[in-house]
């Protein structure tokens, strides 16, 4: 069965143990300028140089950091590169927060992501099982950051080795200090914001690595928002990421 027949697959399995409400999609956006990226990468340079040779590795990524950390972003770029790469992808929203405005401005197709909305941990935990069961994505983002339950570690472990089974990546926003094993674990911060003049336009983030060879590693990595930036970037006032 091909990729594209196992997704939908999935998904009509997930719709009908879960309703049809279960899953939404949003519209077409593309960012040519992530054309070409190899599937597993970060969707930044820097990042990937520490990340080499396997990048997003298959089994599991803890993405750590506070709130406006830039954990989302992060997860949103990887995504995008591995769709660029021609992936394929879903974003299980156990937070109900995903932002389709926010998503689209970080390169993400959305007319071919699935967008998985689960009631609760357990939930989406099940809902990554059935899409590896049908080997039907190279990448699951699996959003669980603000949710009232927490995440069981041995779980999440369980859906680890079954992804790394079946060569897949799922990369796990949480909430606090994730006591399950993972193959990477990158913590987020913001450190500064970025201006032109008296405008914000965006925000300087670091990433470190928490596991591995690399394992205290850390890249700065600038991320540009809204349309002044894009302006200021075009204008040469302010250097792309």
């Amino acid at each position: 069965m091909g990729e594209a027949a196992a997704a939908t697959e999935a998904l009509a399995r997930i719709q009908q143990r879960w309703g049809v409400g279960a899953i939404r999609r949003g519209r077409v956006v593309t960012d040519p300028q992530l054309r070409g990226v190899v599937v597993r990468s970060s969707g930044f340079a820097a990042l990937d140089a520490l990340l080499a040779p396997r990048g997003t590795p298959d089994g599991l990524t803890l993405l750590r950091g506070a709130m406006g950390s830039g954990r989302t972003t992060l997860a949103l770029r990887t995504l995008a590169a591995t769709q660029a790469a021609g992936g394929a992808v879903a974003w299980i929203d156990a937070s109900h927060t995903f932002d389709g405005l926010e998503a689209a401005s970080r390169g993400v197709a959305l007319m071919s992501l699935p967008i998985i909305v689960p009631h609760g941990a357990d939930e989406a935990l099940e809902m990554a099982g059935s899409i590896l069961s049908a080997d039907a994505a190279d990448l699951i983002v699996l959003d669980c950051a603000g949710v009232r339950a927490s995440v069981r570690s041995d779980s999440l472990e369980r859906l680890a080795a079954r992804a790394r089974r079946a060569g897949t990546s799922i990369v796990a926003l949480l909430d606090g200090e994730s006591t399950a094993l993972s193959d990477l674990a990158l913590g987020c911060k913001t450190i500064e914001w970025l201006r032109v003049g008296a405008d914000v336009v965006g925000r300087r983030m670091e990433v470190q690595l928490h596991s591995g060879p690399r394992n205290g590693a850390s890249v700065l990595i600038d991320l540009f928002e809204g349309r002044g930036a894009r302006e200021a970037i075009r204008n040469g006032r302010i250097a792309p990421a």
